[in-house]
């Protein structure tokens, strides 16, 4: 888990029952009432099932694209995360994420609504007077959808260029995951943890750490966000015009997962660090949770974050580990991803040359 043991480094991270698109929404609601329907099914975390392994042959040849969908989340504010795998040399798996904004568009027929198609755009996406023909990231479209059960056809896009093939459509299906807590109160800490969140301080209470103050320990966090992202294995370089991150924030989904997204000066998405979580329930009730990498187990993983104090705006965590047997508290601060923020004064990592 990249961002919650970076750290530690620093010291010494669809085919349905249903038989069309607005399976699940009730003819005899208002147009916006099965619009609204409509959208709460979508929102969540679809398990996307794989019609072949990834660089199966099919027909003679590889399968349509050489980028397999695993998961797509949608999220109430619009945001979405795709994750793709593709098949590398020596039958390794590489794994993009992408996010940004999605748009709907939904026709009427005989006061019956359906769900046409969805386009995921960059982040930056501002909805206009007409609907996109396609979406910079992917369009979908033959969309059979209800609460727990999707099938579509997805074409990417040119933003997914070098990872993926855009010439072709895929046809796909899926499960919803189940939600996390989901009779958690309005006022719980459960429901206020699930949102966006921007890292704006890091501290330590160990007194053998070099690192004393937020902005260091999370200008040490960037370097090393930095070195990962841009260092040259093979060549023992750093990448040319390779930018550094000022920003990260911290993306939490009702559905399990987290999103960590790295930002430069001028808002553009570098890089992402996902995983999973839930909440612990040997301590009081939404007070610590633990996290865990994919393609491992939270047993493996043993990281255990407390909620020290938790607003509509900020967010407080704790975490404890052993480094080289010294105990090590490290105190993260949050504020929401929207308001507006100073850009972290770290030193310039791009006029170095390797690590």
């Amino acid at each position: 888990m990249k961002f919650f043991s970076r750290f530690l480094v620093v010291l010494s991270t669809f085919v349905f029952i249903s038989c069309s698109s607005s399976s699940g929404a009730d003819p005899h609601l208002s147009v916006e009432e099965q619009q609204e329907e409509l959208q709460i099914n979508l929102v969540g975390r679809w398990k996307i099932r794989r019609p072949q392994p990834i660089g199966a042959q099919k027909s003679g040849g590889l399968l349509a694209s050489d980028c397999s969908i695993d998961e797509i989340e949608f999220f109430d504010t619009k945001d979405y995360i795709l994750t793709v795998s593709t098949a590398e040399a020596d039958n390794e798996i590489s794994t993009k994420i992408y996010r940004g904004k999605y748009d709907l568009l939904f026709t009427e027929t005989a006061d019956e609504v359906e769900l046409q198609k969805i386009v995921f755009m960059e982040k930056s996406y501002i909805p206009g007077a007409s609907f996109p023909s396609f979406g910079s990231i992917a369009t979908i479209d033959n969309i059979v959808l209800s609460d727990t059960e999707v099938s579509f056809a997805i074409q990417f896009g040119e933003g997914t260029s070098e990872f993926c093939n855009t010439g072709e459509t895929i046809s796909l299906e899926g499960e919803k995951e189940e939600q996390v807590a989901p009779d958690a109160s309005d006022d719980s800490n459960h429901v206020r943890f699930i949102n966006e969140w921007r890292l704006i301080s890091v501290t330590t209470d160990s007194p053998s750490s070099e690192y004393t103050g937020g902005e260091e320990l999370i200008c040490g966090f960037f370097e090393g966000e930095y070195y990962d992202r841009c260092y040259d294995e093979a060549t023992g370089e750093i990448s040319s015009q390779c930018p550094q991150a000022t920003s990260v924030t911290l993306l939490v989904s009702g559905y399990g997962t987290f999103l960590f997204s790295y930002f430069d000066e001028n808002d553009n998405l570098l890089s992402t660090d996902q995983g999973n979580w839930r909440w612990r329930t040997d301590a009081p009730e939404f007070s610590v949770f633990e996290v865990k990498d994919s393609n491992e187990t939270y047993e493996e993983s043993n990281i255990r974050i407390t909620i020290v104090a938790i607003s509509d705006t900020t967010l407080k965590l704790t975490e404890t580990q052993e480094d080289y047997g010294i105990t090590v508290t490290l105190t993260y601060l949050f504020q929401l991803a929207s308001l507006d923020y100073d850009l972290t004064n770290c030193d310039d990592y791009t006029s170095t040359s390797g690590k």
